[in-house]
């Protein structure tokens, strides 16, 4: 019978069927994304950065991830031989397999340590660590204490980064005791689908496909819910839920006596009779507040896990490009502005900060009056306000900018405008096809923020394989596409 392991515990506790296909249809899961990629390789860089605070530890890591063996035999012969640390120990009982990151034996003590890549304690953290201290226990290794390691996220990069202040240790030993009860249930229940191979669980759709992680499989166990459904609607707060589960699914379907939201409404008249929807009193109401001249404004951030410039904390947005559209009154040309650091003085020793070479650009690039636009504005409001607390210096000059900032994405989260080319949603990439269907990213090499900021990070940390020069003109021309289409939404706004 195939081993039950801990992520395999966690997959069929969320979902029978979940675990059924991981073992037995394969077939069904889809190709690991670049993302997926990246937090696998970020893991692996976290756990080794964690591993320092127990040095000199053995590694029972196995040669294969298909054969555990060797993986249990040194586990258990290490401990008996009284080995102070030993790192992927791994324990087997009935079938059931645990590794841990981390074991370490102090003042007569067996701790068990989770790592993980996060920067504070989840549920589902709690129940694969609760399933650890099962199989560490019935196989005769109980630990005395259990700890999950996590990221701190008030931790700031101040040079070499020291494990004992980036790392929080959360002891979660009584937690995981509460939870053996719900684990020998859980594990009896779950070999029963392991031993049926034949048989796949009968599993309806629900809240849990999506929690704790949205499920590899919903593409096939979904594939009965059409494109327009009721999962579609915005700030359901479960109302979907409610409309399925009375044979309702299709928006269209939505009997005109259902209750909705007037963003609701808009969307499924929209189904309904292709309707669209402006309220031209309020978005001229809105946009006839702003002064000339108009700055349209967008940064690129990157935001790794481990800092890579020093004060900055673990996640933090730490922009490296920005683009910027200048229109200086309503018969001027409008006027383009950009910014791109160097990714070589994000190195420890450069003598040339790339924040402080942003704050300087912006201060030519700004005048000091003029609205400053930017769709979803708190995002770039916030950097500044990162950017204003590192340099004191520049405090006033950066909250001067901060108290400037007018948010084109206002107009359609209050469905003052709505079209049904956008869905259920009022992001900027939903809104411009709508809006401006000419308006594509497609002929960019670069064409998404996501792969913008990967890119831009590999070129930091030397990882980048590629030509530098060419791809940073790709850089510069998705974020000046971004703020173009910032301008294209405004010009229709204000011609409607």
């Amino acid at each position: 019978m195939a081993l039950i392991s801990k992520s395999r515990f966690v997959s069929g506790v969320q979902c029978e069927k979940k675990l059924y296909y991981d073992l037995y249809r394969k077939d069904l899961k889809p190709p690991i994304s670049e993302q997926q990629k990246e937090l696998f390789s970020s893991g692996n860089i976290i756990g080794q950065l964690a591993q320092k605070l127990y040095p000199n530890g053995k590694d029972a890591s196995p040669e294969s991830y298909y054969d555990f063996s060797s993986s249990f035999k040194n586990t258990k012969q290490w401990i008996n031989e009284g080995v102070e640390t030993i790192y992927e120990a791994a324990f087997l009982d009935n079938d059931v397999m645990a590794a841990l990151d981390i074991l370490h034996h102090q003042n007569g003590e067996r701790w068990a340590i989770e790592v993980k890549s996060s920067t504070d304690v989840n549920n589902y953290h709690i129940t694969d660590a609760a399933l650890q201290y099962w199989v560490m226990s019935n196989s005769g290794f109980k630990p005395d204490k259990f700890f999950l390691m996590h990221v701190n996220n008030k931790f700031i990069k101040n040079g070499i980064i020291d494990p004992k202040e980036f790392f929080t240790l959360k002891e979660i030993t009584d937690q995981v005791i509460e939870k053996q009860y719900e684990v020998n249930h859980n594990v009896i229940r779950l070999k029963n689908v392991v031993k049926n191979k034949e048989s796949e669980p009968f599993v309806k759709i629900g809240k849990h496909c999506s929690s704790p992680f949205i499920c590899d499989y919903m593409h096939h166990c979904w594939q009965h819910i059409p494109e327009n459904s009721v999962f579609s609607l915005p700030y359901a707060r479960g109302k979907e839920w409610e409309l399925y589960e009375k044979g309702i699914v299709e928006l269209a379907s939505i009997p005109d006596e259902v209750e909705l939201s007037h963003r609701q409404k808009l969307q499924v008249e929209g189904i309904k009779h292709g309707t669209s929807y402006v309220d031209r009193t309020a978005i001229k109401e809105f946009i006839s507040d702003w002064t000339y001249p108009l700055y349209f404004f967008d940064f690129e951030t990157v935001f790794p896990l481990i800092p890579v410039l020093d004060g900055t904390t673990p996640m933090q947005q730490v922009p490296f490009q920005y683009s910027l559209h200048i229109k200086s009154d309503d018969r001027s040309e409008m006027i383009h502005r950009e910014f791109l650091a160097d990714p070589a003085s994000f190195q420890s020793g450069s003598t040339r900060n790339p924040l402080k070479a942003i704050i300087e650009q912006l201060k030519t690039d700004f005048g000091p009056n003029g609205s400053i636009v930017a769709y979803n504005a708190s995002f770039e409001m916030d950097v500044l306000r990162k950017l204003a607390i590192a340099f004191p210096e520049d405090k006033a000059f950066l909250d001067g900018l901060i108290n400037r900032f007018v948010d084109l994405l206002i107009p359609f989260r209050k469905a003052w405008y709505y079209k049904p080319e956008m869905g259920n949603s009022a992001s900027i990439k939903y809104v411009l096809p709508a809006i401006a269907p000419e308006f594509s990213y497609k002929d960019l090499e670069i064409s998404n923020g996501g792969l913008a900021s990967n890119t831009y990070l590999s070129m930091i940390l030397n990882e980048f394989e590629g030509n530098e020069a060419e791809t940073r003109k790709n850089l510069l021309a998705y974020c000046e596409r971004d703020t173009l289409g910032m301008v294209v939404i405004w010009k229709h706004l204000t011609e409607l």
